[in-house]
């Protein structure tokens, strides 16, 4: 499984991480939510939010999808890109592997945890137990990343695959820098 390919991605998927829990348990009772998710949002208001917060999910999965759609062609359009990205990507690997990370398998128990967390006759301790977990998976993988992006030659040819990428993309599609703009707006508006 490749762990990280470009900073782009990693956003995307960091990105969607907030969001997937948010609606994987927008089923959750409001109670149990509002006790134990790890959120700043008032109780009283909890059912009115997590509406506007699905809402505002659907918005963020169709930009995402957009933008990935923009990032296939543009990579079909630039080889070099995928190059440049196999070369950061295993420089990435070598560093997970040495520093004796397994992210593959915190993913995999991640996505479990969506899967389980959408089943109709979940109690909700054990729910409210899946989202203590996929919260600690999640903390547990961006602290990982962020070990490794210290790492000064591994963030600075993060940072050029990123800028590469992205650059090729708004070459690629006029609309490649209003929809990061948007994207960048309702992840700070999820997030409130």
């Amino acid at each position: 499984m490749h762990t990280k390919t470009s900073s782009l991605k990693t956003k995307l998927l960091k990105l969607a991480a907030p969001v997937a829990l948010a609606c994987a348990f927008a089923a959750a009772p409001t109670m149990a939510m509002a006790k134990d998710a790890p959120t700043t949002v008032p109780m009283a208001s909890s059912h009115q939010i997590t509406a506007e917060q699905q809402h505002v999910a659907g918005e963020i999965g169709k930009i995402q999808q957009e933008l990935a759609a923009i990032r296939v062609k543009t990579l079909k359009a630039n080889p070099q890109l995928i190059t440049e990205m196999k070369a950061y990507e295993t420089t990435f690997n070598n560093k997970v592997k040495t520093l004796g990370y397994q992210p593959e398998k915190l993913i995999k128990r991640a996505q479990e945890i969506q899967v389980e967390a959408t089943k109709k006759d979940i109690s909700n301790d054990t729910r409210t137990n899946l989202i203590k977990e996929f919260t600690t998976i999640r903390t547990t993988l961006e602290t990982q990343q962020r070990t490794i992006l210290n790492d000064p030659a591994i963030s600075k040819q993060d940072k050029q695959v990123q800028e590469d990428v992205i650059n090729a993309m708004k070459k690629q599609d006029s609309k490649t820098a209003d929809l990061l703009k948007q994207l960048d707006q309702l992840v700070m508006q999820f997030k409130k």
